[in-house]
């Protein structure tokens, strides 16, 4: 499945000028990374789950996943403050399996648990990582799953930005690793992770990381 967007596309259906949409970048290399960060997700998705899981697409009001969930999933639902691109693209490839909710998930109360939740380049942006986790935790089934995207923030991914003359956002509070140590004491076990991009080797920018929810131990 080809899970790539076409720039021209994009760029007339979604908002060229938002930080978010590096999809649009004039930079190709920098465009090549993030759809790399999809992809590889949606590698982990075909191999841990099916067609009939109901999945959350956490934060993804860019809408740029949301064209492949719909393909692979009978059913998706995307949660975001601003799903004013997403609305776009719903309507652009027609995904009437879709459900967008434009909310803060502090106030937003699932009709039903979901069997998959992803978080890609969201959970970073939380400066108290007990609000995602505990939404997240609270809605999943039993066993449920739990895929995420994180920028490393290290060293390397300094030189990256500035190679794109992006600044670092103000709201990016954690590195990939403080998060992933933090899913990991809040209820969920790490089934894998991988770098991305790959190019002839991985290179450390994103880690892409696969969770499954167990029983909280009671103390």
């Amino acid at each position: 499945m080809d899970i790539r967007i076409d720039v021209s596309t994009l760029k007339r259906i979604t908002d060229v000028n938002q930080e978010r949409n590096i999809y649009v970048h004039s930079n190709p290399i920098a465009r090549d990374i993030f759809w790399q960060r999809i992809e590889k997700l949606f590698n982990y998705i075909t191999e841990y789950t099916g067609n009939d899981a109901l999945v959350l697409d956490f934060g993804g009001g860019s809408g740029v996943f949301a064209k492949s969930l719909c393909t692979f999933f009978n059913r998706v639902e995307l949660v975001d403050l601003d799903t004013v691109c997403a609305e776009k693209i719903k309507n652009e490839f027609r995904l009437n399996n879709l459900k967008i909710i434009s909310s803060d998930i502090r106030s937003f109360t699932p009709l039903q648990k979901y069997d998959l939740v992803i978080a890609a380049d969201v959970l970073e942006h939380f400066k108290d990582l007990t609000v995602p986790l505990e939404f997240i935790h609270s809605n999943l089934k039993k066993d449920g799953l739990l895929m995420v995207s994180l920028p490393t923030e290290n060293r390397l991914y300094e030189i990256g930005r500035k190679m794109i003359r992006k600044k670092k956002p103000v709201d990016h509070f954690h590195s990939s690793s403080n998060v992933i140590e933090f899913i990991s004491s809040r209820g969920f076990k790490l089934l894998e992770k991988a770098y991305i991009p790959r190019y002839l080797v991985p290179v450390p920018l994103f880690e892409i990381v696969v969770f499954i929810k167990f029983p909280t131990r009671k103390r």
